[in-house]
């Protein structure tokens, strides 16, 4: 079913751009917020349909998303154009990223890192700017050594143990 994953992508990206634009009930999301909870959901709904999987915004559910992301990688060594990365990566990513700012104290999400792209989705954990979406899509190319759940424990050992860095005042 993966294969046509991809055309369902963008057809899901048309319709959408198509309703954000045209649809009285439908306003585009324009707060990053809106944005990371369309894809979170566009996340869960693919987790459920394509590999059979309940993602429930626990912390236990990015061990989930890395068994996902390990099979999503499997099929990309094998066919690049099998898999929409980048959709994928999105997606997942805001999902990972949601369960963070959930599950921790003081967590954030902004637009305005340029480190990743303007208007990158930059998620601000204990001061420290995180990347889930960059992280799965590591994760999809280049395959174990680039695990998420290992990311992530990593960066909440960081947190727990550091000073936050300074963020500049907005």
């Amino acid at each position: 079913m993966r294969p046509l994953l991809p055309a369902v992508c963008v057809l899901v990206g048309i319709a959408w751009s198509y309703l954000a634009a045209n649809s009285p009930l439908q306003k585009p999301a324009k707060t990053t917020q809106g944005f990371i909870d369309f894809l979170s959901a566009e996340a869960v709904k693919d987790a459920d349909m394509e590999s059979h999987v309940h993602l429930d915004y626990t912390v236990e559910s990015i061990k989930k998303v890395e068994d996902i992301l390990r099979d999503l990688h499997g099929l990309y060594a094998k066919d690049h154009s099998s898999v929409a990365v980048d959709a994928l990566a999105m997606a997942y990513g805001a999902y990972v990223g949601e369960v963070i700012r959930k599950t921790e104290p003081n967590v954030r999400w902004e637009r305005s890192d340029s480190a990743n792209g303007e208007k990158s989705p930059t998620l601000i954990w204990a001061g420290w700017q995180s990347y889930p979406m960059a992280w799965c899509y590591r994760r999809i190319v280049n395959g174990d050594e680039d695990n998420i759940w290992m990311k992530y424990q990593g960066l909440k050992e960081r947190a727990s143990q550091k000073e936050p860095k300074p963020q500049p005042s907005k």
